[in-house]
């Protein structure tokens, strides 16, 4: 499975979640397959920290914790990687068969900012 990193980066709206990805600019989902790891890279001069939300960019319910599968990152300082690595999630309860789904996300410390909010296009793995 690959790795793959978003960059936190500053724009002139705030800061904003880029895939490290040639031509890929903030706000693009990040491709991915489930169970492919991702972290994010903090560029920026203060801390954010990715966690999981609905649709509508509502935090998720309970609020996850270390070690779970709804667990994103802790606080990310400024010029420092996320920790821990966090692993694709697969397909919605409501869906499970789903090929494809989006995945949404902002930071948690900055949950009122527009520009803090990221989405991974994420995939079934293809079967022989």
């Amino acid at each position: 499975m690959p790795d793959w990193s978003i960059k936190i980066v500053q724009t002139q709206k705030g800061a904003a979640f880029q895939p490290d990805l040639q031509g890929y600019g903030p706000g693009t989902p990040l491709p991915a397959q489930q169970d492919d790891l991702v972290t994010w890279a903090n560029t920026t001069g203060q801390a954010h920290q990715p966690s999981l939300t609905d649709s509508n960019y509502n935090p998720i319910t309970p609020d996850p914790v270390r070690g779970t599968k709804n667990y994103m990152s802790d606080p990310i300082p400024t010029n420092q990687s996320s920790r821990p690595s966090w692993d694709v999630s697969g397909p919605p309860a409501s869906d499970p068969k789903a090929q494809s789904w989006t995945i949404y996300y902002f930071c948690k410390l900055h949950p009122n900012e527009q520009s803090e909010r990221g989405t991974i296009q994420a995939s079934a793995v293809p079967t022989s």
